[in-house]
């Protein structure tokens, strides 16, 4: 397979991900009440991502994959927005997990284990795709091909996603030490490379999250990180030229006619 190393190196990383998860799994109803729906100004990416969720028009049946869903921790939010939700990620040790956290959340929703480049889903058999922190670790081209093999025709990707246009913020950020495993072919995308994955989409909303300070207060002092991230959407609401520095970005794309 053409990115048989590449997920090889990915599994590996999810591995040691999943066996350094020790905690147990309680369902944390604070949870579900704060992704049911955030609101549109949240300084919080992940937040903003599920605002955008919340105002699709979800008429039944509709099924949603979480592209990349890890644990979990996502799936569970979307599977409490009803529907039928679908995890998948190539870890077998993070579908387990995810699927002890839909059980003590006692939410239906299925796990299946797969390549993002092959899914195994049926073409045109998906209505959302909610891919949060995935893309950056992908073959751009080879997974954009995929998701619009399954989507149909009129179908959404709700996209979150590291990101570094600033060089001398990836100055800076040489200067932090990971905090976690990481894989030898993820990377911070730039705004160049998500144009390219929106490439037969519709954009419907662009917004940036995490100016460098936010970092900076999260290893200085962790109690601060909420104001920070406050600060962070002040900053970027008041100045746009910021966003060239933000480390975060979500889009809401939707499929274009002419791609039918």
């Amino acid at each position: 397979m053409e990115f048989a190393e590449q997920e090889k190196d990915e599994m590996a990383r999810s591995a040691v991900e999943a066996a350094r998860r020790t905690e147990a799994i309680v369902a944390d109803p604070a949870i579900l009440r704060r992704y049911r729906n955030p609101p549109r100004d949240t300084p919080f990416g992940l937040e903003y991502a599920f605002h955008l969720f919340s105002k699709i028009d979800k008429k039944p049946p509709v099924t949603i994959l979480d592209y990349g869903c890890g644990a979990g921790e996502n799936t569970i939010p979307l599977a409490a927005h009803g529907g039928r939700v679908i995890g998948m990620d190539i870890s077998p040790e993070l579908v387990t997990i995810a699927r002890k956290r839909a059980e003590a959340y006692q939410l239906d929703a299925e796990f299946i284990v797969g390549s993002a480049y092959d899914t195994g889903l049926a073409s045109a058999s998906v209505d959302i795709v909610f891919a949060i922190a995935i893309f950056h670790h992908l073959d751009l081209e080879a997974a954009r091909k995929e998701l619009c093999r399954i989507l149909k025709p009129d179908g959404v990707i709700i996209v979150t996603e590291p990101v570094r246009d600033s060089k001398w913020y990836g100055r800076l950020r040489s200067l932090l030490p990971e905090r976690e495993e990481i894989s030898a072919f993820e990377r911070p995308l730039t705004r160049g490379e998500l144009d390219f994955l929106s490439e037969g989409f519709q954009c419907d909303s662009i917004r940036r999250f995490r100016l460098p300070f936010v970092a900076i207060v999260d290893r200085v002092s962790p109690r601060l990180v909420r104001p920070a991230f406050v600060v962070d959407r002040w900053l970027l609401k008041s100045f746009p030229f910021l966003a060239h520095f933000a480390s975060s970005e979500v889009r809401r794309l939707t499929r274009r006619p002419a791609q039918i």
